[in-house]
């Protein structure tokens, strides 16, 4: 995966990746002034149910790359802008593996998020709680 990226970005030109930058900055900065109105996002971690192991490394890069993104749509713009992010496993699905839920805010929010995190396990308590699979 590491030898195709880098593949990947030596294919890319200066200028392209300037212009790659310019538009991260533009969506950024349309995007912080309307987050900055909440005190936190929620939205689902992943986009599907966990994957079974191997899902993404038993093929090529470019495969394991696609299905990587499709995976985790939400989390990467979390991972660019820098903002704090949470992830806290709130259902389980009928074979007893962890649905999370993401709550991101504000730059600066990470004492809410911590907060608010607190708080939803309290209500729902996951410590302790484990896959099926782990003691098989």
């Amino acid at each position: 995966m590491t030898r195709w990226l880098r593949g990947f970005g030596e294919r890319t030109t200066a200028p392209q990746l300037f212009q790659a930058h310019a538009a991260l900055q533009g969506a950024l900065r349309a995007a912080f002034p309307v987050m900055d109105e909440f005190d936190a996002i929620l939205h689902p971690t992943l986009a599907m149910p966990p994957v079974p192991v191997g899902y993404f490394h038993d093929q090529d890069p470019e495969e394991n790359f696609r299905r990587q993104t499709h995976f985790t749509p939400f989390c990467a713009m979390y991972n660019i802008s820098g903002q704090p992010a949470v992830n806290v496993p709130l259902h389980w699905n009928g074979d007893g593996l962890p649905i999370g839920v993401m709550l991101a805010g504000p730059l600066g929010a990470e004492g809410t998020l911590i907060s608010l995190s607190a708080q939803l396990e309290e209500a729902r308590p996951w410590i302790g709680r484990t896959p099926p699979v782990w003691t098989a």
